[in-house]
């Protein structure tokens, strides 16, 4: 029922229970549909633009209010069946239904008006989304949280903007044999009879997820989390979970807060302490926890864009600044004169030293630590010390951007050429015009699919100096 009685009080044409009929504009940049009611916005989970729909109000804020469908009054021509039973109550995709094509094109246009509002005149035509080869099976990496159903122990995803938990036994996005391994791993652990840790009912359960990665070449590792640092019978498991399809076994402590999935401590039980992955004609050497993207298939895609766009040849030193385990530097390392990586985690450096000797590359460096303060030693060093001066550079940073002591480096070191690689279009549109206050022009933007079936994008800008 409506709180009518606190309507005259509230600067929005609704309330929470209201029922309204909208259309729908466009897509956020979430999960939801984008509708209006008078000029007040709604955020709606599952609509598309176009469509229109019969929603319930579920909540009315000063700025945007949110609802759920009731009805479905007309239906896009772009709308297609989820694969997922558990889209929309999953916050893992919330894409499905709509026809790939679009989604391709959903993506280059949220690129296209971050660009397009940082640089303005100045903004290059964004080409098509780089298409993933198959938009479903392709997450090799899969994390379940461990959930107490009753008495039973069950994995499970967190919801949309939420961490409360779902209980799945599908994920079409995520790598068939990699969801399978982590579904048999929770099974596995669910014979201990140990709880899982649930912080709003008591502290006495003590698992917490199951990670399991999978490479191209069929290796997996497979890292339980625990609350404690000893899991009690859990050695009774482990050859069963080898035989399942793992490499390698792995414990991890995380006694920290629920939306920290990973501790500081991860212990190796069984198998070796890397698995490989191969990208192309490369090794690559990944443990744990390091980082590395999503979608193996598309991060070649984008290591070729990189490297083609900065083209290092036998008189160029190349730069990779938050290189995590390698994953640019080493392509780009083949074709320069020299190349250094530098990383803030000391577990990617190591993974990216050892993939380096794997492939025999050795005119490469890395180095732990932030991407300022190496940068700006290489130019105090003027070349002549620990890291030479690159004139060519690559840079992935977090998903924040930009810190601008980075930006004040950059300045200093004046490569000729960049390659940024961003996974948030907003931080990117941050940016940009940062960097061209410093003398770079930004040539090309290029979009990646790195994650159908979400409004997530990866995105490429190409930039030049030119003063």
């Amino acid at each position: 029922m409506s709180d009518r009685s606190s309507r005259r009080h509230a600067p929005v044409p609704v309330v929470r229970g209201d029922t309204v009929t909208i259309d729908v504009d466009r897509l956020g940049e979430g999960p939801d549909a984008l509708g209006k009611v008078d000029d007040y916005v709604v955020f709606v989970p599952g609509l598309l633009p176009g469509e229109r729909a019969t929603i319930e109000i579920t909540s009315a804020g000063r700025k945007h209010g949110r609802g759920e469908v009731v009805a479905l009054r007309r239906r896009s021509a772009d709308r297609i069946e989820p694969r997922c039973r558990h889209f929309l109550d999953c916050g893992g995709c919330h894409l499905q239904h709509l026809v790939y094509d679009r989604q391709l094109e959903e993506k280059r246009g949220r690129v296209e008006r971050a660009v397009r509002f940082a640089l303005g005149d100045d903004a290059p035509e964004i080409p098509p989304t780089v298409a993933a080869a198959e938009p479903y099976g392709q997450r090799h990496k899969v994390v379940l949280h461990l959930h107490n159903d009753g008495y039973r122990l069950v994995g499970a995803l967190h919801r949309a903007r939420s961490l409360d938990l779902v209980p799945v036994t599908q994920c079409p996005a995520s790598q068939p044999r990699a969801f399978q391994l982590a579904l048999k791993v929770v099974d596995l652990l669910a014979r201990l009879r140990h709880r899982a840790w649930d912080p709003d009912f008591g502290r006495d359960g003590i698992l917490r997820a199951v990670l399991v990665r999978r490479t191209t070449l069929g290796h997996s590792h497979v890292v339980i989390v625990a609350q404690t640092p000893e899991v009690p019978g859990l050695d009774d498991v482990l050859d069963e979970i080898l035989r399942a399809g793992a490499t390698t076994i792995s414990l991890n402590h995380n006694d920290g807060e629920m939306s920290r999935l990973l501790g500081r401590e991860t212990r190796l039980l069984r198998g070796p302490e890397r698995i490989e992955e191969r990208l192309g004609d490369l090794r690559y050497l990944l443990s744990a926890t390091s980082f590395f993207q999503t979608s193996p298939a598309m991060a070649w895609r984008l290591c070729e864009h990189v490297v083609d766009w900065l083209d290092p040849g036998e008189d160029d030193v190349v730069g990779d600044l938050f290189c995590g385990g390698g994953l640019l530097t080493l392509p780009l390392a083949r074709r320069a004169q020299r190349a250094f990586g530098i990383e803030l985690s000391s577990q990617a450096v190591d993974d990216a030293r050892a993939a380096a000797s794997a492939n025999g590359i050795h005119n490469v460096t890395f180095r732990q630590g932030h991407v300022d303060g190496w940068l700006n030693s290489a130019v105090n060093g003027a070349g002549r010390g620990d890291l030479p001066l690159p004139n060519l550079i690559a840079l992935d940073p977090p998903r924040s951007g930009l810190e601008d002591s980075v930006i004040t480096a950059l300045d200093r070191v004046g490569a000729q050429r960049l390659a940024y690689v961003s996974c948030e279009p907003q931080a990117l549109g941050r940016d940009l015009p940062r960097l061209r206050q410093i003398g770079y022009r930004t040539v090309e933007v290029t979009p990646f699919d790195m994650f159908p079936q979400t409004g997530h994008v990866e995105a490429v800008a190409c930039l030049e100096r030119v003063r």
